[in-house]
């Protein structure tokens, strides 16, 4: 009966602990490749050339998005996106870390800001925020070096999306001329992450019953020691 107990008390720990996984398929790039992510570049998908989406600081990697520089193919946009599948009735966090940098800024004559969005999607192009509403989770321009470390509950109703994604967009800026600035732009991104917030919560109960089990083996088999004593 014990073992039968501990046994499902085990596959009830195992269970849990696989249910609040990370939801980001490699969220920190710990590979150094762009597994479990989609590239796309103006709206046409993933060209394959050039140094629109690259791996940098191996062997500890972030990818990085760039446009307006050296070899970069995009006229509009760089998007890094990864479709998401949230479970009906649990509450999610979504944490993630940025670091921009442009090589001119606000300094420089002639300087042009490019920004970045970060949003969910739903596969019409429109981007939304952490409660579903129109609109965007952040979004700045870049002028020069910054950092943004970010963490965000998700709305529930964002579970009955027939098709959620999280990305991440960098996009030239233009002047009234319609002109860039022709200086490149950043966007690094890392430690993705959508993960549930009851994952102490559920894995807690089922440490404590563990450990009570074990408690209370160790009382039956002293019971047990004492009987045969007494018969002897």
């Amino acid at each position: 009966m014990k073992k039968s107990t501990l046994a499902c008390l085990l596959l009830a720990l195992t269970s849990a602990q696989q249910a609040q996984a990370n939801l980001i398929s490699n969220g920190n790039f710990s590979d150094c490749s762009f597994s479990g992510w989609q590239k796309d570049t103006d709206g046409v998908g993933e060209l394959n050339v050039g140094n629109d989406f690259q791996q940098i600081g191996a062997p500890d990697c972030a990818a990085q998005l760039t446009v307006d520089g050296a070899q970069t193919q995009a006229f509009f946009a760089n998007t890094l996106y990864q479709n998401v599948d949230l479970m009906a009735d649990t509450q999610y966090s979504l944490s993630f870390d940025l670091n921009v940098d442009s090589e001119l800024t606000s300094q420089d004559q002639g300087f042009v800001a490019d920004y970045f969005v970060v949003g969910l999607g739903d596969g019409t192009g429109t981007y939304y925020n952490a409660n579903g509403t129109l609109g965007s989770l952040l979004e700045a321009d870049i002028d020069g070096a910054q950092s943004y470390s970010f963490d965000v509950m998700l709305g529930d109703m964002l579970a009955s999306w027939d098709d959620l994604t999280l990305e991440f967009q960098l996009l030239l800026g233009a002047d009234a001329s319609d002109m860039t600035d022709f200086g490149a732009s950043f966007l690094q991104v890392d430690n993705v992450a959508i993960n549930p917030v009851n994952m102490a919560a559920v894995s807690e109960p089922l440490t404590f019953a563990l450990f009570g089990l074990g408690l209370a083996g160790i009382a039956a088999s002293s019971r047990t020691r004492m009987g045969k004593r007494s018969v002897l």
